[in-house]
C-alpha cells in the first residue's frame, strides 16, 4: 500500500488567502477604499510640504526689501518672480540713480525683461532677465556659488527646468547662447527664467525688433524694475513712502517684498488648513467605513467564527485569522494608493505647479521616500485596528450564543 502523502499544513495567512477569493467583489471593494485613503495621504503630505518649501525658498532668494516696478505692474512682477510668466513692463533708467538718493536706500539695482517668443531649448515661451552684474545683490551671490562671475557676452545661466545641457548652445531669435550655469531648483519662477548681462537683453530687444516692435530696441535706457535694499536701521514703509513721494505723477511703484510675501503666505497657510481638515475628515470616515465593512464581514460569517470555537479554535487564533485578512487587503490598497499618488506627483509635477499659482519646491527623494514609508504603514495598520475591534466582541461570547445568532 503506497504510503499517503503528508498533509500540507495551513497557515493562517494562507486561510486569510483563500477567505479573501471567496468574495472578490468585496474584496477589491476594500482595497479601493484603502488605496484611496492612501493616495490622499501621500498628496496631500507632498502638497503641504512643496508649499510651505516654496515658501522658504522665496524667503531665502528674494533678497530685495523693495521692487519698484511702473504703477499697476506690481502684479505682473510677482507673476513672473513666482511663476516665470514672461512680461515685459519699463520705465526709464535714470529712476536708478534717483533712488540711491532718498534716505534709507542702501542698494539699488536695475533688471531688464525681455519675454521670448520660442526658444530652441523650450516649448514654451521664456522670461529673459537681464542683470546689471555691477550692482547686483538679488541673485549674483547665489549665482557665484556655482559659476564664475562676470558672464560674457555669449553666456547664460538657466533655471532648473530648462532643458539643455552645461556649455551646450541654445538660441534666442536666432542669436547663439552658451549654457553656463544652471541654479538649483528654487520652486520659483527663476526655475523657467534664463540670467543674462542687461547688455545680452538689449541685444536681444533689438532681435525681436526684427519680428515685431519692441520699446527696448527702440530706447535702450529702459529697464522693467528695481531691487532696492534698504540701510539697517531704516523702516522699510518709510522709504517706500518717500519713493512714493519721490516719483509722484510719475506712475513709478514701490512693492515692498515682505507685504508680497505675507500675502502669499497666508494663502499657502489657507490652502494647508484645507488640506489638514480634508485628510483629518478623510481618515476618520475613512476608520469608520472599514471598522463598519469589517464588523459587517464579520458579523455574517460569525458561525464561521462559531464553528472554528467548537472544533479548537482560540481567541488567539480568531484575531490573527481576522488580523491576516484585514493586513492583506490594507497592505494592497495602500501599496497601491501610495505607488499611484506617488508617481502621479511627480509625473505632473509642473501641472500642479501652474495650477496652483503658488511657490513650490518639490521636496528631496530621501524625504518622498520616507513619506511614502510612514503612508504605507500607517494605512497598513488601519485594517486590523478596525478588525481586532470587531473580533474582540465576538470572542466574548460563547460559541454555541454565536451559531444561535
Amino acid at each position: 500500500m503506497a504510503a499517503s502523502e503528508p498533509v500540507k499544513k495551513l497557515t493562517v495567512i494562507e486561510l486569510a488567502k483563500q477567505n479573501l477569493k471567496r468574495k472578490p467583489f468585496r474584496t477589491v471593494s476594500l482595497i479601493v477604499l484603502t488605496a484611496v485613503l492612501a493616495f490622499s495621504l501621500f498628496a496631500g503630505s507632498f502638497l503641504v510640504k512643496s508649499l510651505n518649501g516654496g515658501m522658504q525658498s522665496l524667503s531665502n532668494r528674494l533678497g530685495a526689501d523693495i521692487i519698484v516696478v511702473p504703477q499697476g505692474y506690481d502684479s505682473k512682477i510677482e507673476s513672473a518672480l513666482l511663476r516665470g510668466e514672461p512680461n515685459s513692463f519699463y520705465f526709464k533708467s535714470e529712476v536708478v540713480d534717483r533712488l540711491k538718493k532718498i534716505e534709507g536706500v542702501d542698494l539699488a539695482s536695475p533688471q531688464l525683461f525681455i519675454a521670448t517668443l520660442s526658444a530652441g531649448c523650450c516649448s514654451f515661451p521664456l522670461q529673459v532677465i537681464g542683470i546689471d552684474f555691477d550692482s547686483d545683490f538679488n541673485i549674483k551671490p547665489w549665482l557665484e556659488r556655482q559659476i564664475r562671475l562676470p558672464l560674457t557676452d555669449n553666456q547664460i545661466v538657466v533655471g532648473s527646468n530648462i532643458v539643455g545641457d552645461t556649455h551646450s548652445e541654445v538660441k534666442f531669435f536666432n542669436q547663439p547662447f552658451v549654457i553656463t550655469g544652471r541654479l538649483a531648483k528654487t520652486g520659483m519662477g527663476f526655475d523657467n527664467s534664463v540670467f543674462m548681462t542687461i547688455e545680452n537683453a538689449k541685444r536681444l530687444a533689438k532681435e525681436y525688433e526684427r519680428i515685431m516692435e519692441h520699446p527696448v530696441a527702440q530706447d535702450e535706457d529702459l529697464i522693467s524694475s528695481v531691487m532696492v535694499r534698504i540701510k539697517p536701521n531704516a523702516d522699510v514703509k518709510t522709504v517706500a513712502q518717500l519713493i512714493l513721494s519721490e516719483f509722484e505723477g510719475e506712475q513709478i511703484y514701490p512693492l515692498i517684498s515682505k507685504r508680497m510675501m505675507t500675502n502669499i503666505s497666508a494663502s499657502i497657510a489657507n490652502l494647508n488648513v484645507y488640506i489638514y481638515v480634508l485628510l483629518a475628515l478623510l481618515w476618520l470616515l475613512s476608520f469608520i467605513v472599514l471598522a463598519v465593512s469589517f464588523s459587517s464581514i464579520f458579523h455574517e460569517r460569525k458561525e464561521e467564527f462559531g464553528m472554528l470555537r467548537i472544533i479548537g479554535g482560540t481567541k488567539k487564533k480568531l484575531a490573527q485569522l481576522a488580523s491576516a485578512e484585514a493586513f492583506i487587503i490594507s497592505a494592497s490598497g495602500a501599496g497601491i494608493g501610495t505607488g499611484l499618488s506617488c508617481l502621479i506627483v511627480l509625473l505632473f509635477n509642473q501641472a500642479i505647479i501652474a495650477g496652483l499659482k503658488m511657490p513650490f519646491l518639490t521636496p528631496p527623494v530621501l524625504w518622498i521616500l520616507l513619506c511614502a514609508f510612514l503612508t504605507l504603514s500607517a494605512i497598513s495598520v488601519i485594517g486590523p485596528l478596525a478588525a481586532l475591534k470587531t473580533i474582540h466582541g465576538f470572542t466574548k461570547q460563547e460559541p454555541a450564543l454565536q451559531l444561535q445568532g
